[in-house]
């Protein structure tokens, strides 16, 4: 599949310039022809494997958000083929942060987060998760670096490009392509990022909605605390440092059973709010320590502040169980 280059013609847009790369596209700032309007725009570009089930993800992803409607949610306003190169496109709302740049929460880095900061995110999140959770869609890849940060600082969740419909009525709507492969070598493929996604989709189970509640919760501790939740480590201690309830809050979210997770985010949302402050012994005076991406392909490196006297292993590298990955954003095949 092609690729694009500033002043290129992609349909009725003008390449400005490449935003970012992934597995399966890249993502350009174009401005359409007629109308002066900027966008993102985002290409198929596989780098490899399973092109075929990818191209049809592809554009499944660019029906699924083009029936979305949550400020919190990217929104998709065309999907089309490019002319010269018949490569699939569609075409997004361009979100930059304040200084004009792409970022994501994987950006805010070292930033020093202050934690009404996070309280904030989690509350938009918490709404644009439960809404595509009611629209019948399992987002599976749900880590910093899929979610956007606006010139106002609200957050924008984006890359639905692993995610899972359960809805039969949508799957039908948009011709969503099956994501389970290979019935006779036994194998399957996984979507998500490993390390970043819950341990039952991690055994090759089919990811639910309380898969998104466990990782958004993963993610969620770490911006919190600098530091990556496992299954025994002490990162949850940590909460327990911080002014709001999140050590009521999001142990339940990282429950080992599924079904022990909360199903609606809002509501633990609610029990966050700046009143729930009342009888809570004050904050350390800390910043919560921002986050880094997580990936396949290499492990996090996490600086936490000097006054924490251990720190939980980042997310390690693949096994050679997942030799066969072909995405760092994380579609891997596991033997069945």
């Amino acid at each position: 599949m092609a690729e694009f280059g500033p002043d290129d013609e992609i349909g009725a847009y003008r390449v400005v310039r490449l935003l970012g790369k992934g597995a399966m596209g890249a993502v350009y700032e174009v401005v359409h022809g007629q109308l002066g309007v900027h966008y993102a725009l985002k290409s198929f570009t596989p780098k490899k494997g399973h092109v075929d089930v990818l191209k049809e993800k592809f554009l499944s992803e660019g029906r699924v958000l083009a029936r979305q409607r949550h400020p919190n949610v990217i929104r998709v306003f065309d999907l089309d083929f490019d002319d010269a190169t018949q490569t699939p496109y569609f075409v997004m709302d361009l979100v930059l942060g304040a200084d004009g740049a792409p970022r994501t929460l994987s950006d805010a880095a070292g930033e020093g987060l202050e934690e009404e900061t996070v309280r904030s995110w989690f509350t938009e999140l918490a709404s644009a998760i439960d809404y595509i959770h009611a629209q019948g869609i399992v987002h599976r890849d749900i880590k910093p670096g899929n979610v956007l940060l606006t010139d106002d600082g609200s957050v924008v969740l984006s890359d639905f490009g692993v995610s899972r419909l359960f809805s039969d009525s949508l799957r039908r709507e948009v011709h969503a392509a099956a994501t389970m492969v290979a019935e006779a070598t036994g194998s399957r493929l996984v979507m998500g990022t490993h390390g970043c996604m819950a341990p039952e989709v991690a055994r090759g189970e089919v990811a639910t909605p309380a898969a998104d509640v466990y990782s958004f919760a993963l993610m969620s501790v770490y911006l919190l605390t600098g530091v990556w939740y496992e299954p025994g480590s002490r990162a949850l201690e940590l909460l327990e440092t911080l002014e709001l309830p999140w050590s009521q809050v999001l142990p339940q979210m990282l429950a080992e059973d599924p079904g022990k997770r909360p199903s609606e985010l809002r509501a633990l949302a609610k029990r966050l709010a700046p009143e729930a402050r009342s009888g809570r012994r004050p904050a350390r005076g800390w910043k919560a320590v921002a986050v880094v991406g997580c990936g396949l392909a290499a492990a996090i490196s996490v600086c936490v502040a000097a006054w924490f006297a251990f720190r939980a292993p980042a997310p390690s590298a693949a096994e050679d169980d997942f030799a066969e990955a072909f995405s760092a954003d994380g579609i891997f095949e596991v033997q069945k």
